[in-house]
């Protein structure tokens, strides 16, 4: 799934996520498994460094903050 960079006010990943999904709701089912935490083939990049809280997604964001979400590569 592509979509077009999306300016949104969050302070954290979750409430950047949440403002984004309400715009894309299929986007949920690819970042986010059934419990709500980050799926583990995905990462999550705030301003350059990637995010610690997988679970919650309490990190923060600077009110200017770049947030990337990419599906990992894996194969053999």
């Amino acid at each position: 799934m592509d979509i077009e960079p999306t300016a949104v006010n969050a302070s954290t990943v979750r409430d950047a996520l949440d403002a984004v999904f309400a715009k894309t709701p299929l986007m949920r089912s690819y970042v986010l498994d059934d419990g709500g935490a980050l799926r583990k083939h995905v990462a999550i990049v705030v301003d350059g460094s990637t995010i610690l809280d997988r679970q919650s997604l309490a990190d923060a964001v600077a009110a200017d903050g770049d947030i990337y979400v990419m599906q990992a590569l894996s194969g053999g």
